[in-house]
This record gives C-alpha cells, sequence and structure tokens, in this order.
C-alpha cells in the first residue's frame, strides 16, 4: 500500500473510531439513564403499594369512596334507589366540598339549581355559584327534577309537604316502607308506596347538599377529572383537594345548610364515618404495571449490552488496524527517507 492509500486509510479508520467511541459514550449515558430510572421506577412501585384509599364500609366489605356515593348521580334518583343501584350513606349530613368551602357538585345538580332559581343564582365562567336563598318550595322542585328527571308537578306538593312536615325522616335508615305513630294514640298508621319510600330516600339524600350549595356556595370545575378518574375523590381527599363537611342541624332535627368547611379528614376518620386503608383491590394492577416496566428496561439495557459489546469489538479491530497501517505510513516514510541517502 503507497503512503497515499496508507494515509487516506488512517484518516478513515480515525474518523470511525471517533464515532465509535462517541456512540460507546452516549450508551454509556443512555444505561446510567437507566439505572436511575429503574430506581425512581422501585420507588414510585412501593409507594403506589403504600397508597391510601378513603373506603366506606357496606355489604361486609371495605368500598372505595366514589362521587356518587357521597353526592348521587343527578337524575331519576328515584329508580336509582328502588333498583339498589347505589348504597345510600350512612350519614345523610357528609357531604363533598373542596378546600374552599363550596360544595362539590355534578353538572346535572348544578343544571338543577340553574333551571330552578334563573338569575337568582350567580355563576363565574369557571362553575363556581354564589349563595343563593332557597324556600321550601324551590326545594323540592330541585329534589322533584334529581327524583324524576323532570320537574314532576304532580308529585311537587308531597315532596313539598314531606320536607315541611319532615316525615321523610326515619331512624336509621333513609327510608322505611311505613311511618309508626302507633295505635294506642288513635292515629292511623301511614304505610308507604314504594315510590313514597323511594322518594323519602331522595329527599333526605339530597335535602342536606341541596342546603348546604344554597348556604355556602358550589363548583363544577373538578368534574372532569372526577368523570374521567375513579380515584380522583379518593387521591383529592388525601391531597386535601377535597374535603368531607357535616350540615348541621336546628333544635328540630332539620338542616340547616351551615357546616365547618376545611374539617380534617382524620375527624370523619375518627369517628367511623370513612376509614383510610391500603388500595389491596388496585395490588396487582400495580404489581403488573411495575413488571412491565421493569421488562422494559430491561430489554432497554440487554439491546445497549449488545451494542456496546459491538462497538467495543469492532473498535478493538480499528485500533489493530490503524496500529498496522500507522507502521505502513511509517515504513513509506523511512524508505524515502533511506533512499534519499543512498
Amino acid at each position: 500500500m503507497g503512503l497515499a492509500a496508507s494515509q487516506v486509510r488512517f484518516l478513515t479508520l480515525t474518523s470511525r473510531k471517533a464515532d465509535l467511541e462517541y456512540n460507546i459514550a452516549i450508551d454509556s449515558m443512555e444505561k446510567m439513564a437507566l439505572s436511575r430510572e429503574q430506581s425512581n421506577l422501585s420507588k414510585e412501585y412501593y409507594s403506589k403499594l403504600k397508597a391510601q384509599k378513603i373506603c366506606y364500609f357496606a355489604n361486609n366489605q371495605y368500598n372505595k369512596i366514589t362521587y356518587q356515593y357521597l353526592m348521587g348521580s343527578g337524575y331519576n334518583e328515584c329508580q336509582n334507589f328502588h333498583n339498589k343501584n347505589r348504597i345510600s350513606k350512612d350519614n345523610a349530613s357528609t357531604i363533598l366540598t373542596d378546600y374552599k368551602g363550596l360544595v362539590v357538585l355534578n353538572n346535572t345538580c348544578a343544571q338543577v339549581i340553574r333551571d330552578v332559581m334563573g338569575g337568582a343564582v350567580g355563576i363565574d365562567s369557571a362553575g363556581r355559584g354564589k349563595p343563593f336563598s332557597l324556600s321550601d318550595e324551590n326545594l323540592a322542585k330541585m329534589i322533584c327534577a334529581v327524583a324524576y328527571n323532570s320537574g314532576a308537578s304532580n308529585n311537587l306538593e308531597k315532596v313539598k309537604s314531606f320536607i315541611e312536615n319532615g316525615t321523610y325522616k326515619t331512624e336509621g335508615d333513609f327510608a322505611t316502607q311505613k311511618t309508626l305513630t302507633g295505635e294506642s294514640t288513635g292515629e292511623k298508621t301511614k304505610t308507604y308506596s314504594t315510590t313514597d319510600s323511594d322518594l323519602c330516600s331522595v329527599i333526605a339524600f339530597y335535602l342536606p347538599i341541596f342546603k348546604a350549595a344554597a348556604t355556602n356556595g358550589f363548583t363544577t370545575e373538578y368534574n372532569n377529572e372526577i368523570n374521567t378518574n375513579s380515584d380522583y375523590v379518593s387521591d383529592a381527599l388525601v391531597s386535601g383537594t377535597f374535603c368531607l363537611a357535616q350540615v348541621g342541624k336546628d333544635a328540630h332535627d332539620n338542616f340547616t345548610g351551615e357546616y365547618e368547611p376545611n374539617t380534617s379528614l382524620t375527624y370523619f376518620i375518627t369517628n367511623g364515618t370513612v376509614q383510610e386503608r391500603n388500595d389491596s383491590d388496585a395490588r396487582e394492577e400495580v404489581t403488573a404495571w411495575y413488571n412491565a416496566e421493569k421488562e422494559r428496561i430491561s430489554e432497554k439495557e440487554d439491546f445497549l449490552d449488545i451494542e456496546l459489546k459491538d462497538f467495543s469489538t469492532e473498535l478493538e479491530a480499528i485500533n489493530t488496524e490503524m496500529q498496522a497501517v500507522k507502521t505502513l505510513i511509517d515504513d513509506a516514510i523511512q524508505s524515502v527517507f533511506d533512499w534519499g541517502s543512498a
């Protein structure tokens, strides 16, 4: 090989050597990044395993708390209660608020308030409504709307009467099949129809919610997160974005709509309203996610290891060849000097 050809070959090998050394450095940094990712993954995994969820006890099991459990689903609630699509809260006075003290309402209940109250309720662009004056008649209209998916004017007077007389109240559960007044008093025992029993459940459920919204104001700004993330309410209660509140009553056991804002979650855990528990239902899901992520990182590490081995092997061969070419160049230069001195 001539001197010029050897120089070209040497320069080509030098360029390839630089590329290989650069690629080896990049792969080494990627492996370090994967090590950090693996470490962070392990921390996140154990954090998720220890994550607490707010639960309520029903049907002999702990159930993750949801918006529907605390605040209802909105329209046609008589049918929901009758078909047992929901479990009634143990305590009707417990409702959901945000950290600002506003009652957290779904869009349907907020729309009911707008429809009944009209311009009497000021609502800003974020979906926050100001406090408003609420009469028993307007309250009855709101409850009819959520109970029957309409104004249900034929039931309006019945609902208004139940509210004014307090006949929706029961001991223990929200509604019973009949109001026991006792034959000794000479009063006739009134047996509710199934519809009336369901309606009493709806009144007991929604009366403190609507009264609290009227007294303190309400918000719908969290509805997108609530509707798309089943864990949102529980997580928000743990983080403090949401709070539980207990609507107060007057001397006659009627809900006033007032409550103490920002009552600590510990208070409701202590009095047995809810419990904070590890999310055992999500354990398998979290473990499957962790194993999949760990496998992804491992596959990438294996690929980088193979690539680094190939680069190192090629680099070693290039170093050997460069040494041989350099020897040829040195010999060619030396021969020129030897010829000139001959």
